[in-house]
């Protein structure tokens, strides 16, 4: 099977969204896209491309919107991909 890099961005986006919106990870919290734009410094439009799997974010971004959320970079970046679906 060959990996689909549009289905992995897709799943990791959903994944961030939910976490923004409290729906993963324990410790997350409520949060809106400008205000995750305000405490991490990653532009909300670029937080929004990225929760539609329309762009892929760099290791630096990760760890941004990771502490800004209040989470582990792990978290942020565990998640579940079946490359079969």
């Amino acid at each position: 099977m060959e990996f689909d890099e549009g289905k992995f961005s897709i799943a990791f986006g959903q994944h961030l969204k939910d976490i923004r919106e409290g729906k993963k990870v324990r410790s997350g919290k409520k949060i809106s896209l400008r205000r995750l734009d305000q405490l991490s410094g990653v532009d909300h439009s670029h937080i929004h491309k990225m929760e539609k799997g329309l762009s892929s974010p760099s290791l630096v971004t990760l760890k941004a919107l990771a502490d800004a959320m209040e989470v582990t970079l792990a978290e942020l970046v565990t998640f579940n991909y079946d490359e079969t679906t």
